[in-house]
């Protein structure tokens, strides 16, 4: 057997390498005078108003996953490198790194535009920004299967949920904010969406069956793809995926899918030291349109496996089992050309910061966050401490757990009058340990974000009030 279907899977894992990866800086959540808080909870007011640098205003780039490189290569007595399939890799060593749900996620936030100011006891933003989200799922039986499947005497396989779904966007939003009484403050965002591109390809329902000379497959799943291009079909209405129509390209763009979304958020002051919040983002849906809807036939196929793995011929195994599940998974057009809804992947954020008696403007803080995207939904436990020694500078670190692993991040906040610049990054392990190639070497939970923005009007933040007693008193 000399083509293999684990090479699909190692393509999937390099995923967040290839592709230009909407995530908000979480490290930023209680971070003084970070202007993009209200991102995260539409409550948060920036302490002045602000206009973003065109582009660089807010660019945050993120990759969520449990896989790494060390997941599939590992070292040898001899100081070199094996996969996962060579057999001086025993099959305890390689399952213990693998979930039964194996996530990748990717994500990029682009500014265009981004501008906010203050009415009275009332905050204003508008936002234009870009969003692209994509994401893969793979069971972990399939991996069991590919390593242990033969050894183990099973001749039958049943995997499901194998998936791979993406969307790419602009948002035009406007927020407001409010205090109410001295001590809540709530806050909303209505986002106008224009759905660029989405798909969805979910493979609810695999089985395989293993034989002495063969591997047989039998697959039922799903496909919904939208987009401004279209796919040809061939015999039987099956979709060519190599066979591109671009005829309307143009026309498909200047008339978007479109959609709407809310944000809503709400902050509270209790015990003069502590503050919680909450809020709930991305609650709408797209209506997209130009979509084909596809399913694999009840049919089955059949393919020739792999045989022992050499590093040296990973390349040419990864074009081979790409090209052969290629053929293997095929998919028969239902529908095209329709409107299909698709809500977002809405996300809870609840958090409890307290202030330090002794010292306010040290303070530690505690978040919750949960995506909410069926199996590719995650969550996250968040741990931080800031410091704003003054009240144009200030810095945090953090420490999370979530179902990506643990992580350490941080980030640093210039926030003058007249000026603003924020660095940040959720976890600093994946850039710290990776090939010469940049490839991350262990699993990945990490949202690289900067800014560069400018800010106008009176100081409005948490140490409003001592700033006006020592201006009284000089």
């Amino acid at each position: 057997m000399k083509k293999s279907i684990y090479i699909l899977l190692a393509a999937l894992m390099m995923l967040p390498t290839a592709v230009s990866a909407q995530q908000n800086l979480r490290s930023g959540y209680f971070l003084d005078g970070y202007v993009y808080k209200y991102k995260m909870n539409p409550a948060m007011a920036p302490e002045r108003g602000f206009f973003a640098m065109p582009i660089l205003g807010n660019v945050s780039l993120g990759a969520e996953t449990n896989l790494g490189l060390s997941t599939f290569i590992y070292p040898t007595s001899q100081g070199g490198l094996t996969t996962f399939l060579s057999p001086r890799v025993s099959n305890e060593d390689f399952l213990k790194n693998i979930a039964d749900n194996n996530k990748l996620n990717l994500n990029m936030d682009m500014s265009i535009l981004s501008f906010g100011f203050r009415t009275g006891k009332s905050y204003h933003t508008v936002d234009l920004s870009t969003k692209i989200n994509t994401g893969a799922n793979v069971p972990g039986g399939l991996f069991e299967f590919i390593k242990v499947g033969g050894s183990l005497g099973a001749t039958a396989w049943d995997i499901s949920n194998l998936g791979l779904r993406g969307a790419a966007r602009a948002e035009l939003a406007y927020g407001y904010s409010r205090s109410i009484g001295e001590n809540l403050r709530v806050g909303g965002r209505a986002k106008l969406l224009l759905g660029i591109m989405n798909f969805n390809v979910n493979l609810d329902k695999m089985s395989f069956e293993m034989s002495s000379e063969k591997w047989a497959v039998q697959s039922h799943g799903k496909m919904m793809i939208s987009a401004p291009f279209t796919f040809d079909t061939k015999e039987n209405e099956l979709v060519d995926f190599t066979s591109l129509n671009t005829y309307n390209l143009v026309s498909n763009l200047m008339s978007p899918s479109m959609g709407f979304a809310i944000d809503l958020g709400a902050t509270y002051d209790f015990l003069d030291y502590f503050t919680a919040s909450l809020s709930v983002l991305d609650l709408g849906a797209i209506s997209w349109k130009n979509t084909l809807i596809a399913a694999t036939p009840e049919t089955s196929w059949s393919f020739d496996g792999f045989d022992s793995v050499d590093t040296s011929t990973m390349g040419d195994q990864v074009s081979g089992l790409f090209t052969g599940l290629t053929g293997a998974f095929n998919f028969q057009k239902q529908e095209s050309g329709v409107k299909k809804s698709s809500a977002l992947a809405a996300t809870i954020n609840a958090g409890v910061e307290a202030r330090m008696p002794f010292y306010e403007r040290l303070s530690f803080g505690l978040l919750y966050h949960q995506k909410i995207e069926g199996v590719y939904s995650y969550s996250e436990g968040r741990l931080a401490a800031s410091l704003a020694p003054v009240n144009w500078f200030s810095l945090t670190t953090n420490y999370a757990l979530s179902n990506f692993g643990h992580s350490w991040g941080g980030a640093v906040n210039l926030h003058l009058p007249g000026f603003g610049l924020f660095v940040g990054v959720d976890s600093f392990g994946p850039l710290l340990n990776v090939t010469p190639q940049m490839i991350p070497i262990n699993a990945i939970n990490t949202n690289l974000a900067f800014g560069l923005n400018f800010t106008f009007g009176k100081y409005h933040g948490r140490y409003m009030k001592k700033v006006e007693i020592q201006t009284e008193e000089l």
